[in-house]
């Protein structure tokens, strides 16, 4: 079997600046003024969108308070009431983050529990002696979410015992299922062993330490005045107002470790404050709770706690690795960011007066985006289709036999080879291994033959003595996958391969899973001529140079232009979250492992979108260097001179330097370069603002520079034109067009290209 490429890959995590990036750091008070009524418009636009009769939000950090906010209605019927920044809502399962867990991690850290410790033993019910205080923290354990035991239990034991008699679902640490009942258990873990109940507890080392003042199980009478009222119970017979929604809490008195919390924001904000600050955890207490995959087959389950949000998901988000959060049913969230001090606040009660038209989702999309909007402007926390995958716990695979066109770059966010990855799941079965141009370990250079492999799991070369899997090899196959890491330039053999992949699944009636991934180029800068010869494997699709498509809108374009007389393919496509098309790849917060030898970060690949052009002349385009297709050069260049030649509108977002290099021999990225070991004259490509880097435009006047001012000794190949897409760019620049009007020629073709691509 091949094995997972660990120790060849190279990983390469893009810095971020973590601080938080909003507009309101510039410290004027207009710009803080606009960002407050940007929050508030969010906020708004929320509860207009999703018809819910009010929120509160309340958004700040450490330091500052940027939101503190309120709209709408706390109470439809029997009359209306409007909230305030001071309305108590019931916050549902907030109660097992802001309460339960921090009173267990509180008691782990005084050395009265152990994380690993089984149940049973702060819970004398043998059968929960089957898992540990983690899996119930980190939805682990086995048990069902919950079932309707207020018809019948009146008390936590009487409630846990029927639980226990009901027995496990799957067996502890095998599957993540998100379950009331463990948090139920926490609570009464917490009031047997600190000898006092769960509401005491937490009021005694929480809410007074931190003057949380309306936060509290069971609000007394006068209160509900202000509480945000949730269902018409048609079980209680009567509006819930003051008293906990969930009717398991409400049965065992309103007091348990899933539900019962009442709190305002402000409270909530004193809370994260504290939280974020050091004040309620110890710092290495509160990184062992955030730390990300302990949960393997999970690893965005902390202890008690979400980390890093999917913001298509219905729990609300800060886009940021560092973020961490959690949801209450009634329509409440909290997100905090541990590297940035920020947090957003979102209370509501979106069940009030009937669950009927509960949004959660909408709610906290529209409100989380606004406050993304403001303090990320520059970075998100991408998750892709292998991701997704996980996520979804591999529910579209489960009892499939698959094959899979991958390498040794199609990592999870936390750089685990893909074979690893689905190794989580037993019950999926890869069958069979096919590898592009370069390998599967990624390791082979442009262009060289990839011989396959015999193993437990058969490795096949698609790059060498033939370019498609076989009827024979697919005859057994349930699902054909891909996860590839596309570079975002047409020259890219990738997508070639996958299309052959697509044709043969097609014919063989096969369905076909693509695993999306980022376009490290962004999606919305198109560069170059839409080709038109689309024979060969560099340029296969009638794309420009810089597509601006990630690997699934790719997959769905070929399949529309290239399969659509063939029957056409099943095809799905895994997607991505949090990536925008604005988007270039140090903005996604995701390791960079070089698809290929000769594309070592993502801006290689940013200036290969032009500089691949040298291919196919007589210039050496930076192969057999630590830098290819950052540097190109001759014996024969005049460097100086062309740099001179070379307008600042034709080189935005890069600076030119002149250099003197020896490409050398360097196997497995370049053996036998241009030039190879001969002195040349080099120009150095510097990319300085990511954004402006407009590579075609950079490499288009640096060909016409260089043909004009050495004609003699500067060459075309055959290549060009086939790198090119067609003949017309080399044509324009033999008869003088100039730059600007060869960049224009291509403006019409990449509109309808823009128009036309799949979004």
């Amino acid at each position: 079997m091949p094995r997972s490429p660990k120790g060849g890959a190279r990983c390469v995590r893009i810095p971020l600046d973590l601080r938080v990036a909003s507009r309101a750091t510039i410290g004027t008070r207009g710009v803080a003024s606009a960002m407050r009524e940007a929050l508030h418009s969010g906020l708004e636009e929320a509860v207009r969108e999703t018809e819910t009769p009010g929120a509160v939000a309340y958004v700040g950090d450490l330091h500052q308070t940027y939101l503190d906010a309120a709209t709408g209605l706390r109470q439809v019927i029997p009359e209306p009431l409007p909230a305030g920044t001071s309305t108590v809502y019931d916050v549902a399962s907030l109660t097992k983050c802001v309460a339960t867990t921090t009173a267990v991690l509180m008691l782990c850290h005084d050395g009265a529990m152990d994380l690993d410790q089984p149940a049973s033993e702060l819970v004398p019910i043998p059968a929960f002696g089957a898992f540990t205080v983690r899996h119930l923290l980190t939805h682990t354990a086995g048990l069902v979410p919950g079932l309707p035991y207020y018809r019948s239990a009146v008390t936590i034991d009487e409630m846990l015992q029927r639980y226990a008699a009901r027995g496990l679902d799957h067996p502890p640490g095998t599957q993540r299922r998100y379950s009331d009942v463990g948090f139920m258990i926490l609570g009464r873990a917490v009031e047997l062993t600190a000898h006092d109940s769960l509401d005491m507890f937490c009021a005694r080392r929480i809410f007074k330490p931190l003057a949380m003042n309306q936060t509290t199980f069971n609000p007394p009478g006068g209160s509900a005045y202000t509480c945000a009222a949730t269902e018409a119970c048609a079980w209680r017979g009567k509006v819930m107002v003051g008293a906990v929604h969930d009717e398991n809490a409400y049965a065992v008195g309103g007091v348990a470790g899933h539900a019962g919390l009442f709190s305002t924001a402000q409270d909530l904000g004193r809370f994260c404050r504290a939280l974020l600050g050091g004040e309620l955890l110890p710092e290495h207490v509160l990184a062992q709770a955030l730390s990300f995959g302990q949960v393997a087959f999970y690893p965005w389950q902390g202890l008690g706690w979400n980390l890093d949000p999917w913001p298509t998901s219905v729990n609300g988000f800060l886009p940021a690795r560092t973020a961490f959060g959690h949801t209450g049913w009634t329509g409440c969230s909290l997100w905090l960011d541990r590297a940035s001090g920020l947090f957003a606040i979102l209370l509501a009660n979106t069940c009030h007066p009937a669950r009927t038209k509960r949004d959660n989702k909408t709610l906290r999309r529209v409100f989380h985006t606004a406050v993304a909007r403001e303090f990320y402007p520059h970075r998100t926390n991408t998750h892709t289709g292998l991701d997704r995958l996980l996520w979804e716990q591999f529910r579209t695979l489960r009892g499939k036999r698959i094959a899979l066109l991958t390498h040794h770059a199609a990592v999870d966010q936390l750089g685990r080879p893909i074979l690893d990855v689905l190794g989580l799941e037993p019950r999926v079965k890869v069958a069979l291994l096919y590898s592009p141009e370069h390998g599967f370990h990624g390791q082979a250079e442009a262009g060289q033959k990839v011989d396959s492999e015999s193993g437990e799991i058969p490795l096949i070369s698609l790059y060498g003595n033939r370019s498609r899997p076989t009827a024979h090899e697919l005859k057994d196959i349930d699902l054909f996958v891909v996860d590839l890491q596309d570079v975002g330039a047409r020259y890219y053999t990738y997508p070639h391969t996958m299309l052959e992949c697509m044709r043969a699944c097609a014919d063989a009636r096969i369905p076909m899973l693509v695993l999306d991934r980022p376009n490290p180029l962004g999606g919305n800068v198109l560069e170059g001529p839409i080709a038109s010869d689309t024979s060969h494997a560099v340029c296969c699709a009638p794309v420009p140079i810089r597509h601006g498509m990630t690997i699934g809108e790719l997959a769905l374009f070929l399949r529309g232009r290239a399969l659509s007389g063939s029957g056409g393919l099943d095809l799905a496509i895994s997607a991505l979250d949090s990536w925008q098309p604005e988007r270039l790849f140090a903005e996604c917060d995701l390791p960079w492992i070089p698809p290929s030898p000769n594309i070592p970060s993502p801006q290689t690949a940013l200036l290969y979108v032009g500089t691949c052009l040298f291919e196919g002349t007589n210039l050496n385009e930076g192969r057999g260097t630590e830098t290819p297709f950052q540097i190109i050069g001759a014996p024969w260049l005049a460097a100086e001179t062309i740099i001179r030649d070379i307008g600042p509108g034709l080189r935005t977002g890069c600076s030119l330097e002149p250099v003197i290099y020896t490409p050398k021999a360097m196997p497995g990225k370049a053996s036998s370069p241009t030039y190879c070991d001969r002195q040349c004259n080099g120009i150095r490509i510097r990319v300085r603002d990511p954004h402006k880097v407009r590579a075609f435009t950079l490499t288009v006047a640096l060909l016409d520079a260089i043909r004009k001012r050495h004609p003699e000794q500067f060459a075309w190949k055959r290549s060009f034109d086939v790198l090119a897409g067609s003949d017309t760019l080399r044509k324009h620049i033999e008869t003088g067009a100039s730059v600007e009007r060869i960049i224009a020629s291509c403006q019409a073709g990449l509109d309808a290209f823009r128009r036309a691509r799949p979004r």
